[in-house]
């Protein structure tokens, strides 16, 4: 008869360790190998064990299992099946509310497009910090940018994340990865000469004068411009109040939601943009007879719906065709509006124009330095410098 694997095995000389400290012994596998033996019981009572070919190797090994316990962590994943396909699927169709639905629907599309198909199989408990780098470096091989690679590491680590804080898993095996050595593509603001025949070229119609007014000057977001009603507008007090964005729900259609840091804003616009707004207001009233319902929204579609990003990107190129200028991005604009701001304000101020909550995501992604603040920096300097006794 064949002994099972555990039946000829020998203990150890070791003293006899106290209750909870765990156990070590030595075993003789079925195939003739001696390997060390460890057993200890993890916080919920479960005995754990695991061979080792060396001796202090298995004593670290209950000495880390003892640590974690004692600080009521989890050392096993609860499902350690699980593929890393099916972890990411569960995490991002149940981690994410009605207000998280663009980035839910972007984690989606990478675990679908490019996770899944390279590493799915694998468990998720046994995914390691090297797979997961090979994974980049072969996505940027095959010629993905910047942004799909780092995407595809923030759905990853914030899926581990949460793993590893519910006890569900270890470790986060994306914590310590480090990049491919790829350049973004950096989207700048307008250069001046551009962003000033867009301006003017959008004063020649009231509602591309004040969507435009809002997004150079005042830096709003797309989806937040789409979301404004006329309410948000307080002419005495010279402010608007940005609390809510249009966004696409997936099989719902357009819908409004908070905004994106979920923090209500009150700006101080000027007088100026009072009247821009106003004008449009009058000009919006005119074809009103056409529309199939209003929600005093300042810029809706041509029925009074909600306004689409993508018609407004459209209306975007469509001005700067007319414009006679280059190819940009409608977001650019706000980059436009706060690299210009920054030159006239505190940060504090650029701040809460923004609706960010880190000054590093503001500094270093909307504020730019340019050819004309180079120049006031160098009078103003020229201003500092010494003079000479002569």
């Amino acid at each position: 008869m064949t002994n099972s694997p555990d039946t000829d095995k020998k203990v150890s000389n070791k003293p006899k360790r106290s209750n909870g400290r765990g156990s070590i012994y030595q075993i003789t596998k079925s195939n003739g190998r001696k390997v060390w033996k460890a057993a200890i019981k993890d916080i919920n009572g479960k005995l754990r064990t695991k061979n080792f070919t060396k001796q202090s190797e298995a004593e670290d090994w209950v000495a880390d299992q003892r640590r974690a316990r004692d600080l009521g962590e989890n050392t096993y994943a609860t499902n350690p099946k699980m593929t890393v396909e099916e972890f990411l699927v569960g995490w991002a169709n149940t981690q994410y509310g009605p207000d998280q639905e663009s980035t839910q629907r972007s984690y989606q599309s990478v675990i679908r497009n490019h996770i899944a198909p390279a590493i799915g199989k694998i468990k998720a408990s046994e995914l390691t910090t090297k797979t997961v780098e090979n994974l980049f470096r072969s996505m940027h091989a095959n010629g993905f940018g910047a942004g799909t690679i780092r995407i595809t590491r923030a759905a990853l680590s914030a899926a581990y994340n949460d793993a590893v804080r519910l006890g569900d898993l270890v470790r986060n095996p994306v914590r310590n990865t480090k990049m491919p050595n790829v350049t973004a593509k950096t989207t700048k603001p307008l250069p001046r000469p551009d962003w000033e025949k867009v301006y003017l070229q959008a004063a020649k119609n009231p509602r591309m004068h004040a969507r435009i007014e809002i997004a150079g000057m005042l830096g709003l977001r797309p989806g937040e411009a789409l979301g404004l009603k006329w309410s948000d507008l307080n002419m005495e007090a010279c402010t608007l109040l940005v609390e809510r964005q249009v966004q696409r729900a997936k099989g719902k259609g357009l819908r409004l939601k908070p905004v994106k840091q979920k923090t209500t804003r009150i700006l101080k616009i000027s007088k100026e943009t009072v009247r821009i707004l106003l004008a449009h207001k009058r000009h919006q009233s005119l074809n009103k007879a056409k529309w199939a319902e209003d929600n005093d929204l300042m810029f809706p579609n041509s029925i009074g719906k909600l306004g689409d990003e993508k018609s407004d990107r459209l209306a975007f190129k469509n001005l700067l065709r007319d414009a006679g200028v280059s190819d940009f991005q409608l977001y650019q604009l706000r980059k436009t509006a706060f690299t210009a701001m920054a030159g006239q304000t505190d940060l504090k101020t650029l701040m809460e124009f923004s609706g960010h909550t880190q000054v590093s995501t503001v500094i270093g992604n909307y504020v730019f330095a340019t050819s004309e603040s180079m120049d006031v920096a160098i009078n103003r300097m020229d201003q500092l410098r010494p003079a000479a006794d002569l």
